[in-house]
């Protein structure tokens, strides 16, 4: 009897899928909450305490800005050689954002096209480091303006950049590793450029799915359009999202839905506010579905928002489980050498299944793939391919990484 009861309590777990009921304060809009639908975790992060954020993905050169807390951002110069006779007469102080599409294009990366040009730098096709070509002027989340050169970006991940105030003094140089292990598996190393000095607070990139935060977009509301800061919802890197309008929220269907990796899809436009009550009403009939990194779907809709607190009152409902039954990422255990290569890569499997290799050009262009069992380890040749930086995707069934390599 005992071994039923256990077994139909395991049915339910798994396929029974309940609605809960939660809420996220942003103390009146002066915090970012990330929310983890899994656990129902929120990591609380104050706005007060970073600048800029520099992305810990190998394969990236996004640059963020705090624009949510007061940090704002101008291009000065197309030329680094015009740091030392920075003035600002005459300058038109036009802002920067951060793309509201992808956490791959921060702010300082909103004035470049393609590759090579990264926005901050340009890619040396060969040495495989991205060089300073801008000069910033840059005012933090306290008010102080400074100017901002990104030197450099090293094949290996390693940062160097300047500030300095406008007339030059108060000079600041940095270096910073992607592989630091205080924000190694992170989304961003956060910077407090007032201090000088890197916080820790965010959370690792695989304990959450969705950030309750503050944004700046462009509001059309008749002859007062503008960009603006917003109260609103943005996804994790590798999450997706369908929105579905005119449907009942107790409708569990996504057959017809299109999913999106925009990550401001769920955004801020889910509350209407009304001037003669001062207050904010929801839009009926709107719900967001979420799917995590590990295939997870939860759906999301909203029921309050409070004005003053910034409270948001919301439901959830897992509508299916993930392929690892957690949404949180697992590190493969392998071992991928030399890097930089001239000749050859070995790939050292770990696993106890076998592995799939792919790899891409900066393109996004598959150039090999291949396969590596258990507990064996594959040597590919590397000199039939161009010189530059390639990114490698290692998968198994349930667990997958990407890492750039290069060809020297």
């Amino acid at each position: 009897m005992n071994k039923i009861i256990t077994s139909l309590f395991l049915l339910v777990t798994l396929h029974g899928f309940s609605q809960t009921s939660d809420t996220v304060n942003s103390q009146g809009g002066v915090n970012d909450v990330y929310y983890d639908f899994e656990s129902q975790s929120k990591v609380t992060l104050d706005r007060a305490t970073w600048d800029i954020g520099l992305t810990t993905d190998m394969r990236g050169a996004s640059i963020i800005i705090n624009e949510n807390g007061g940090t704002e951002l101008y291009l000065y110069s197309a030329d680094t050689s015009d740091w030392s006779t920075l003035d600002t007469a005459g300058f038109d102080f036009k802002n920067i954002y951060n793309s509201e599409s992808t956490w791959n294009a921060g702010a300082f990366a909103n004035q470049g096209t393609t590759h090579p040009d990264y926005g901050w730098g340009i890619y040396d096709m060969n040495k495989h480091d991205i060089n300073g070509n801008r000069v910033f002027i840059l005012k933090t989340k306290t008010g102080n303006y400074l100017k901002v050169v990104i030197d450099q970006m090293s094949p290996v991940g390693l940062y160097k950049f300047r500030t300095a105030s406008l007339d030059g003094s108060n000079l600041k140089t940095y270096e910073y590793s992607k592989t630091t292990p205080e924000s190694m598996g992170k989304n961003f190393a956060l910077l407090d450029l007032d201090g000088g000095d890197f916080i820790t607070d965010n959370p690792m990139a695989k304990e959450w799915d969705i950030l309750f935060t503050k944004y700046i977009t462009f509001v059309q509301a008749g002859p007062n359009s503008r960009y603006q800061p917003v109260s609103g919802v943005k996804i994790n890197a590798g999450c997706n999202v369908a929105k579905r309008e005119g449907v009942s929220v107790d409708s569990d269907d996504t057959s017809s839905l299109s999913w999106d990796t925009k990550i401001t899809e769920i955004g801020w436009d889910w509350k209407t506010f009304d001037r003669m009550t001062g207050s904010y009403s929801m839009v009926a009939d709107l719900a967001y579905f979420v799917r995590t990194q590990n295939g997870a779907v939860y759906k999301i809709w909203f029921t309050d928002y409070t004005v003053g607190t910034s409270i948001y009152s919301f439901n959830t409902k897992q509508l299916k489980a993930g392929t690892l039954g957690t949404n949180k990422i697992i590190e493969l255990n392998t071992s991928v050498y030399p890097n930089p290569t001239a000749d050859v890569l070995n790939i050292n499997n770990k696993e106890n299944e076998e592995l799939t290799i792919s790899l891409l050009s900066v393109q996004g262009v598959e150039v090999l793939s291949s396969t590596v069992n258990a507990h064996e380890t594959k040597t590919i040749s590397t000199t039939d391919l161009a010189k530059g930086i390639y990114f490698l995707q290692l998968s198994t069934t349930n667990t997958s990484s990407t890492q750039r390599v290069i060809f020297e």
